[in-house]
């Protein structure tokens, strides 16, 4: 997802998530599908974005992280696996 043109529009944010990588994962909404398509997952300061495959971020944001959001080599990870 491009970073840039999605910033552009705006996109409504859910809230913030700092996993153990110390990268701090804000949560989107889709700007134009809305909660009809999945969260997406931004790090600004490495300036990436992508689709979650979650549509809400309750289990993002849980103590046991075991659905912990993460860019790995610009890649996102949930837990264990590529989203």
């Amino acid at each position: 997802m491009n970073y840039e043109k999605l910033m552009s529009h705006n996109p409504t944010s859910f809230g913030k998530w700092v996993n153990q990588l110390n990268q701090t994962i804000e949560f989107y909404e889709h700007p134009l599908k809305g909660d009809e398509a999945e969260v997406i997952c931004v790090c600004h300061k490495e300036k990436l974005a992508a689709s979650s495959t979650f549509f809400e971020t309750s289990d993002m944001m849980e103590e046991h992280r075991e659905y912990e959001p993460s860019f790995q080599e610009g890649i996102l990870y949930i837990g264990d696996f590529e989203a």
